[in-house]
């Protein structure tokens, strides 16, 4: 995934360029499709582009003690 993001006062010091302050730059970030745990799914999502709905519900977190989380 592609972010327009604008360089910011500290992010801008701590790389040692601060001649970028406040300039809009290209960021690519990884997404993870499965990265929600907290709901149960029926299967796993390969691809934003493949047209395929997954099924999921909420986990109960009731049911489980905190050791096991």
């Amino acid at each position: 995934m592609k972010v327009l993001r604008v360089n910011r006062l500290r992010t801008a010091i701590l790389s040692d360029s601060i001649g970028d302050i406040g300039k809009f730059s290209t960021v690519e970030r990884m997404v993870n499709l499965n990265a929600d745990r907290k709901r149960l799914w029926l299967g796993r999502i390969e691809s934003m582009n493949g047209g395929v709905m997954n099924e999921s519900m909420p986990i109960s977190m009731n049911q489980f003690k905190k050791y096991q989380i």
